[in-house]
């Protein structure tokens, strides 16, 4: 299996893709190393076996899995994915792939909407509200900046999905916790007023989240330390920084141990850490 682009406006690709559970259930053919029957795929779903069978036959339609016939070695037929990784294209010029990009990003959207819900409602939510998070705003940015976030919410996914994969993994799959998280990072064609800056939690995880906002590098450190902090996070040397900001290098060497013990660093690395996704 390989990388395959494939064009999100193919009606059959965006049938299979808008359908939530049919992708789950592609994920589960493209992390297993052999081929799976309907019944094993349904297992690892936790679906019924008639409903994961519609799935894997909309995938095989949109060519996104690809069947086995059944075997002297295997009497059930078997799937898996057509691909390593796959990538959805569509072209912002092309009127059918506009719509298809909308179709797509309201069926997650809602599927989305749909589990957090669920999690609300469900008996004992309460109790967990330390593990929980939510949070929505709009903002105006430099272009640097928005590139900046762009490549910290790829990281974060990226980490993500890695941790899954190793949560997952059978020695920790008792101790694994299921979350959900959506984000939406979208060019806005006119500036909204700034939005109001309030945490919204539960009384008992109160204390804990306000202590997590407090000790945002954001909050901790003056403009001018925020400053001196990223380019020094950026790999520039203290020198560099100085010449760049217009500061003496006795100035940046004074801010900069001043930055270490507001933040509780020791050196680049734990520096680099702390402002990963600032």
């Amino acid at each position: 299996m390989s990388e395959v682009q494939v064009q999100l406006k193919d009606p059959a690709v965006l049938r299979a893709v808008c359908h939530v559970p049919t992708m789950q259930r592609w994920e589960i053919l493209r992390r297993s190393e052999r081929a799976l029957s309907a019944a094993e795929v349904a297992a690892s779903a936790h679906a019924p076996v008639k409903a994961v069978q519609e799935s894997l036959d909309r995938l095989v339609a949109a060519h996104l899995a690809e069947s086995i016939p059944a075997s002297s070695r295997r009497r059930e037929i078997t799937y898996r994915a057509a691909m390593k990784r796959l990538f959805l294209k569509w072209d912002r010029h092309d009127p059918a792939g506009v719509k298809a990009a909308q179709v797509l990003g309201d069926s997650m959207r809602d599927y989305s909407r749909k589990l957090i819900a669920e999690a609300e409602v469900h008996p004992g939510a309460e109790l967990v509200e330390t593990l929980s998070l939510a949070g929505s705003t709009s903002v105006v940015l430099l272009r640097d900046d928005a590139e900046r976030v762009r490549s910290a919410l790829l990281s974060l996914y990226s980490m993500l999905m890695e941790a899954d994969r190793r949560a997952r993994a059978a020695e920790h799959a008792d101790a694994a916790i299921p979350f959900h998280l959506a984000f939406d990072f979208r060019r806005l064609w006119q500036a909204d007023p700034p939005w109001a800056e309030f945490v919204v939690s539960e009384s008992e995880s109160h204390d804990r989240t306000r202590d997590l906002f407090s000790a945002s590098p954001a909050e901790v450190l003056s403009p001018r330390e925020l400053e001196i902090a990223t380019l020094l996070q950026q790999g520039k040397s203290r020198p560099e920084v100085a010449r760049q900001l217009g500061l003496t290098p006795n100035t940046v060497s004074t801010l900069s141990k001043t930055i270490y013990r507001k933040l509780g660093v020791h050196g680049r690395a734990e520096l680099a850490e702390r402002l990963r996704f600032l």
